[in-house]
């Protein structure tokens, strides 16, 4: 027998992965012919066959199963919820899976795809409901209308939940009719609409209101169409454009196979789509941006009627479902939730020239509740935040440099109780690009475990510098310079030392220099009113440039491509320096408040600062090449105090 490698081993006979590497991770090393083999029958990872997962709340019991979407085959167990899943509103976006109410419990779980486990708390419903049917994009969830305690007209509800802050439900406006029986997935949508069915005030006496709600404002429910077959209890599922409801009860546990389509982006009543493979209702459904699954379900009474198939369609071709699998057991009242739906989690379409990246923070100061999400916003134009993606993971009092396709995250603290008694520190580095939306990918690592260092970069070299580290308190300051290549991850390489080792620097840039200002020394036990230059095309120490107006620690950097603006750290002033000229710093201006720990961003005109502790949901901006106050620019998606982890396309540096 031929010896052949796999996995670097050499063996005659070689163990082949028990599972479709696709579905998977292809770790290790391989021979180079293993990629094309596995390539050839669809079984290497690549962007086309990536895992996209659905994970159902199976109907009794607080079971979590999960199937692979981009294949077909049965579910395999793989968490638990906190309490029994009949009838809770399931939706996700591409971290978390959230199930919400259900037998009378007012509970919201959130479940983290990537680790599964048993499900966190997140808060609770403003009342405890069953049959709900839920739905969110990456800012908010909602749940809609429900079988809820007496009065009746509390089946009209609509709550909301702003999916990165834990917390209750918080309401968002009612419904025209109360809707008892809608279905834990009767909703679907786009990243700004949602759509679904209104279903009665009473059980099994469905009507055929499509109603839809604008997901950012709150607000009751607007006529939208019918669909072709009054009914209730129906499961839906969408891509960016369409959207299908699926079977349903038609009255008196008259159970239904019809499939219904519509246009999201438009109004109108539904067309039929194509059948199920079965009749019934009370099931759950979950999407990927090109498939949706219809799992579960019963026929009615006895629960010998329930079903465990999962049917599936391709949502862009109209069709009849086709068999995908089966559940563990049979189910009822299923909720399904997907981290691959990218039609409703990320705007398909934004291309904002100057755009700035806003990652992690949160809202607390306390470092377990650190966010992952990255915002966005357009520089050259004033308006609120918008949600871009994710980082793997949560950071805080971390730092950005970014070229004109590329940000670089150094992640600082991912974890601790309390940002003043001891935080985890990272030496982590995710990059994103500017022009895709969607989670961050690991970059590498930086020379060593680093918190409130400072970043700054031109189109082609990132430099992070001083910083601390917290292996014991109180915390000891870092003159390090740690420099990467934004183009090509890797691990960084020293570049040089400050002239003072400080913590809380800001730093801005023009093409050929970086430069830090302010901090804060614990061998000198002082704050900092230093300014720093170095070189990017050469490793070696910074050299003196001058001083800030005022010592201060925490400091905002934004540059022009001549003038460099430093902002905050615990006060509101703004200081410039022209870049080419050695000299001390001079007063700007003042920010509309103080703001220590803030976020920074530029596009050679515009200086923009986010968040801080004092002011942490509101967003300064600046005209760089003159001098003044800054004012309002707009809102963070949610209170961000610690937001200096940043990074821009347009910066000075560039």
């Amino acid at each position: 027998m031929t010896e052949r490698y796999l996995g670097s081993i050499i063996s005659p006979s070689p163990v082949e992965p028990s599972d479709s590497l696709s579905n998977a991770t292809a770790s290790g090393v391989w021979n180079i012919h293993d990629p094309l083999i596995f390539g050839q029958a669809g079984d290497w990872p690549d962007p086309t066959n990536v895992p996209n997962n659905a994970f159902f709340a199976v109907g009794t019991g607080n079971a979590v199963e999960k199937v692979i979407m981009n294949t077909t085959g049965d579910a395999t167990d793989f968490a638990d919820l906190t309490s029994d899943n009949r009838g809770k509103a399931g939706f996700g976006n591409d971290i978390y899976g959230f199930y919400c109410g259900g037998q009378g419990t007012d509970v919201i779980d959130r479940l983290t795809f990537a680790t599964g486990g048993t499900a966190t708390d997140f808060g609770n419903l403003t009342k405890a409901t069953s049959d709900s049917a839920g739905y969110g994009n990456n800012v908010r969830g909602l749940i809609i209308g429900g079988d809820r305690p007496n009065p009746s007209d509390d089946m009209t509800v609509i709550e909301y939940i702003t999916i990165q802050t834990t917390g209750n439900a918080t309401d968002f406006g009612d419904l025209g009719t109360g809707s008892k029986d809608m279905g834990s997935n009767a909703a679907g949508g786009n990243t700004t609409r949602c759509v679904f069915t209104e279903v009665g005030t009473d059980a099994h006496s469905p009507i055929n209101n499509i109603t839809y709600i604008t997901v950012a404002t709150s607000g009751g429910g607007t006529d939208f169409g019918d669909t072709t077959v009054a009914r209730d209890n129906v499961a839906a599922v969408n891509n960016s454009t369409r959207l299908v409801f699926g079977g349903g009860d038609t009255g008196d546990e008259v159970q239904s196979n019809v499939m219904d389509y519509v246009t999201i982006a438009s109004t109108g009543n539904g067309t039929d789509f194509g059948d199920l493979t079965s009749a019934r209702f009370d099931f759950g459904s979950a999407s990927s941006s090109t498939k949706g699954l219809f799992a579960g379900g019963t026929t009615g009474g006895a629960s010998s009627n329930r079903k465990n198939i999962i049917d599936f369609i391709t949502i862009a071709s109209t069709g009849n479902a086709t068999d995908f699998g089966d559940l563990t057991l049979s189910m009822d009242r299923v909720s399904g939730a997907s981290d691959s739906n990218l039609a409703s989690q990320n705007e398909a379409d934004f291309a904002p020239a100057a755009i700035g990246l806003i990652a992690g923070a949160n809202p607390t100061g306390n470092a377990a509740g650190m966010r992952t999400t990255i915002q966005y916003i357009n520089i050259a134009s004033s308006g609120d935040a918008v949600m871009f993606g994710d980082l793997t993971q949560g950071s805080l009092n971390g730092s950005g440099v970014g070229s004109s396709t590329r940000a670089v995250f150094g992640i600082g603290a991912t974890g601790g109780t309390d940002i003043t008694s001891g935080e985890t520190i990272s030496n982590a580095m995710e990059f994103s690009t500017f022009s895709t939306k969607g989670k961050a990918t690991d970059f590498g690592d930086l020379g060593r475990i680093n918190g409130s260092f400072t970043g700054s970069s031109n189109s082609t070299i990132g430099l992070f510098a001083g910083g601390f580290h917290n292996a014991s308190l109180p915390y000891v300051s870092y003159d390090f310079i740690d420099q990467i290549t934004i183009a090509s991850a890797g691990n960084a390489t020293d570049h040089g030392d400050l002239t003072q080792a400080r913590r809380g620097a800001g730093g801005v840039s023009n093409t050929t220099t970086a430069i830090f200002g302010g901090g804060y020394s614990s061998q000198a036990g002082a704050l900092s009113n230093i300014i720093d230059s170095v070189a990017f095309a050469s490793s070696g120490n910074a050299t003196d440039f001058g001083d800030l107006t005022s010592a201060r620690q925490y400091v905002a950097g934004a540059s022009s491509s001549t003038r460099g603006v430093f902002a905050g750290g615990q006060q509101n002033v703004i200081d410039y320096i022209t870049m080419s000229s050695a000299g001390n710093a001079t007063d700007f201006g003042d920010l509309t408040a103080s703001r220590t720990y803030a976020g920074s961003l530029s596009d050679k005109t515009s200086g923009v600062f986010s968040g801080g502790i004092e002011n942490n949901t509101t967003i300064d901006v600046i005209t760089i090449a003159s001098t003044g106050n800054a004012s309002d620019f707009g809102d963070m998606l949610y209170g961000a105090q610690y937001a200096n982890t940043t990074a821009s396309n347009s910066h000075g540096g560039l």
